[in-house]
């Protein structure tokens, strides 16, 4: 992943194709698992070192380098997001005189991270490098988020004939065999439609039929009661099912805690570094996209 992170520094932006072939020349496949593209995209975008789809006017584009930080009053330790080149490592290094630490983060780039002494020590390091410091980036980052309505997403007509059908269960979390005459007489629920060619993910709301982004609808069909978040805030930890990764600026906030990816373990996607003020904005998020389709 790090010599995908210097390309798309030194590119800037591009087409989601170029991407695409870029990931695949440099990531490994995975026998059974995502495409090399699919991991890039998101931890490149958990991580905020890119943009993707609309936000990048349809393609993809490198974010500026930042140093995202915590809050000024309790810690001077910030992470770098952004863009990268050997060039700006090496400046840091010799910056931070110390102070800068490189760990290897699995099916992500390195993680660099700058540890001073004091907020006013980082602000120094920060006007030298010429990279500007975000406090609080993963509030910031929340506060950007605004929870889409079904009613945003094109409605549509129900595949039929050669689609085998899944329903996820609010219960249990998980995508349970169904069929297309289930889907028809259901008021409200997303289902999954697959064939050789791949999937549609449809959620029905009021009768209607409409086309979604599954990881945003999957928090519809558990409403504003979701228990879907678990939260260990004496150890800093938030934990969602594996099933039910929480969408796009939710994940980056709840990832740049620390500016690591989540684990998984005992089928649970576990991010570390959570503060409560953080832990009580996701929540928060996630109870509006479930009212939402109420």
């Amino acid at each position: 992943m790090n010599e995908l992170l210097l390309w798309v520094s030194a590119v800037a932006s591009g087409t989601d194709a170029t991407f695409k072939r870029k990931a695949a020349e440099l990531l490994p496949s995975l026998r059974g698992g995502p495409a090399a593209h699919n991991r890039a995209m998101w931890a490149f975008g958990s991580l905020a070192h890119c943009e993707f789809g609309q936000a990048a006017g349809g393609g993809w584009r490198v974010a500026p380098p930042v140093f995202a930080a915590g809050d000024p009053a309790t810690s001077a330790t910030a992470v770098l997001c952004g863009a990268r080149s050997d060039a700006l490592l090496a400046r840091l290094a010799s910056a931070a005189a110390g102070r800068m630490f490189t760990l290897p983060q699995r099916g992500a780039p390195d993680l660099v991270r700058v540890e001073a002494a004091s907020a006013g020590e980082m602000i120094g390091l920060a006007r030298e490098m010429g990279i500007p410091v975000q406090w609080n980036a993963a509030l910031a980052v929340l506060a950007a988020y605004r929870a889409p309505s079904p009613e945003s997403f094109p409605e549509t007509a129900l595949p039929s004939g050669g689609w085998k059908v899944f329903r996820f269960s609010r219960s249990q979390m998980v995508w349970t065999a169904s069929t297309v005459a289930e889907a028809g007489s259901t008021q409200r629920g997303l289902f999954r439609f697959t064939s050789d060619y791949g999937s549609r993910h449809i959620f029905r709301h009021g009768g209607i039929s409409r086309e979604v982004p599954p990881v945003v609808a999957k928090f519809w069909v558990l409403g504003r009661r979701q228990r879907a978040m678990r939260l260990d805030l004496s150890k800093g930890i938030a934990s969602f099912p594996i099933t039910v990764r929480p969408p796009g600026l939710l994940d980056r906030a709840l990832v740049v805690c620390s500016g690591v990816l989540p684990s998984v373990a005992e089928r649970q996607l576990v991010y570390s570094g959570v503060t409560s003020p953080v832990a009580t904005g996701v929540s928060a998020a996630l109870r509006n996209i479930g009212e939402g389709a109420n």
